[in-house]
């Protein structure tokens, strides 16, 4: 079985678009959250996610716009979230909103769940450091057993996106922690301009990366007429 893995998505249709062409032999798409937030086409996403019937977990950024759309009082909106915010409706709102926290499912004898975030949401390098390190099984058996509906699986494999960095942890013979990366604003050493975009696929249970470059000429041409994230927000921000 072929499985594309997509991740952090951020409202970037060219993008996702490039990516599901490229690998559109695969037989199966997952997704580990962030479907909004940073780009310019948030509604053009999900009706692809909807459309394709693309089984997805809700990440911090989408839970974010939830939040801020949903909001009768208080502090509203400022900007990437607000610009977000104005361009969904409520049936966009409302499918953001019924994304899962947590997807299970199983492949070649491996069971996989697949949530956003290794704990609630890290911060910067908080996944890596929670990961690399002596409590790292302590801590997968732990998380695992917390999110997963199969505890029992004797094979087991964490997918989590958030921190766009694309990696895979063998912690032992049977547990695997793995991000793919993601579709825009990418970081690490493979960061490419931030025209091209990192995923993962998992062909016959054996994980492995693939880039696919995109047209950015209208996301590059808005950027130049739009203050989506207002004047404090910087590229890697």
């Amino acid at each position: 079985m072929k499985i594309l893995v997509i991740s952090d998505v951020h409202a970037n249709i060219y993008a996702l678009n490039a990516v599901l062409k490229k690998e559109a032999d695969a037989d199966k798409i997952i997704c580990a959250g962030d479907l909004v937030n940073y780009g310019y086409f948030p509604h053009e996403v999900i009706e692809t996610f909807k459309k394709l019937k693309i089984p997805t977990v809700c990440g911090n950024h989408d839970l974010e716009i939830v939040r801020n759309a949903t909001l009768k009082s208080g502090k509203k909106a400022i900007g990437f979230t607000k610009f977000t915010v104005e361009k969904l409706g409520k049936k966009d709102i409302d499918y953001l909103a019924s994304l899962p926290r947590t997807l299970d499912f199983e492949a070649d004898g491996i069971t996989y769940c697949v949530r956003h975030a290794y704990n609630t949401i890290e911060r910067k390098n908080q996944f890596l450091l929670s990961v690399i390190n002596r409590d790292s099984l302590r801590a997968f058996d732990e998380r695992w057993k917390r999110y997963s509906a199969f505890p029992d699986a004797e094979k087991k494999c964490f997918i989590l996106g958030h921190s766009h960095y694309a990696s895979v942890f063998h912690l032992a013979q049977d547990r695997f922690v793995c991000n793919p990366g993601t579709l825009y604003y990418s970081k690490g050493p493979d960061q490419r301009d931030y025209q091209s975009s990192t995923y993962m696929i998992i062909e016959d249970g054996v994980p492995y990366f693939g880039h696919c470059d995109y047209d950015n000429t209208e996301n590059a041409r808005l950027d130049k007429q739009t203050d989506r994230f207002g004047s404090s927000w910087k590229p890697g921000k």
